[in-house]
């Protein structure tokens, strides 16, 4: 009876045995090892969709933003901000750089500021650095032309390095023709900046905030003389 019972365990365990291996052939057969996975078919993508109407609302919001900022821009510059408008504008010329309109309204606001607080000056060509009672304000742009003509002459003897900058206050200035009007800004310390040239005119946004010293670039001991008329006008006060 004992080995009866033991064959049947026997008998037992074999059978689970081969059910278990059966279950694992069948299931390797519904999904072979290393089976390839089957591509999509070629030309069955979304089609794209027609953006027409999209870009239609597009060139509407664009439209309407740019007339928005511009009557916010003409707003600023009734109530006397010029700076204000022009930043208002060149954000918007900077999202649309070829918008025309905006471009136009920029030199008409320009030109204006630029135009306003005359201050006329006479600059006597014998003088060093001199003041012209004019204050110019860091990023702040002002313009400036001359007019009229002098006498230039230089006299004493000169080695053979020429001419050579040593004092932006006493030598030529390198970088300047000879002759030129310049112009430098004096600060609170009563130190100089860097000069440059004005000529016959120019438009430039100062570095530095300070007073306006202009003078022909020509060294210490000329002999030149006669006045030159300077107009400068845009962020400038009396000073």
């Amino acid at each position: 009876m004992a080995v009866s019972i033991i064959r049947r365990i026997l008998m037992g365990g074999l059978f689970l045995c081969l059910a278990g291996a059966t279950a694992s052939f069948v299931a390797g057969q519904d999904k072979p090892k290393g089976a390839r996975k089957v591509p999509p078919k070629a030309g069955r993508t979304k089609p794209i969709a027609n953006t027409r109407t999209l870009d239609q609302r597009a060139e509407t919001l664009t439209t309407s933003f740019v007339k928005e900022a511009e009557s916010l821009a003409d707003e600023y510059f009734d109530s006397g901000h010029p700076e204000k408008s022009l930043a208002v504008l060149q954000r918007v010329l900077a999202l649309n750089p070829n918008e025309a309109s905006i471009k136009k309204k920029i030199e008409q606001i320009t030109d204006h500021t630029l135009s306003a607080n005359e201050f006329v000056i006479d600059v006597n060509a014998a003088s060093g650095w001199e003041a012209c009672g004019v204050q110019v304000t860091e990023g702040k742009p002002v313009r400036i032309s001359a007019d009229g003509s002098y006498k230039f002459e230089m006299g004493g003897s000169l080695g053979p390095a020429g001419l050579v900058e040593k004092d932006v206050t006493k030598d030529l200035v390198t970088g300047i023709p000879t002759g030129a009007l310049m112009g430098i800004v004096q600060l609170a310390n009563s130190k100089a900046g860097k000069p440059f040239l004005i000529g016959s005119g120019t438009d430039f946004t100062p570095k530095e905030t300070g007073k306006l010293l202009m003078k022909i670039n020509a060294p210490q001991g000329h002999r030149c003389t006669g006045k030159i008329k300077v107009t400068v006008s845009g962020a400038v006060t009396a000073g």
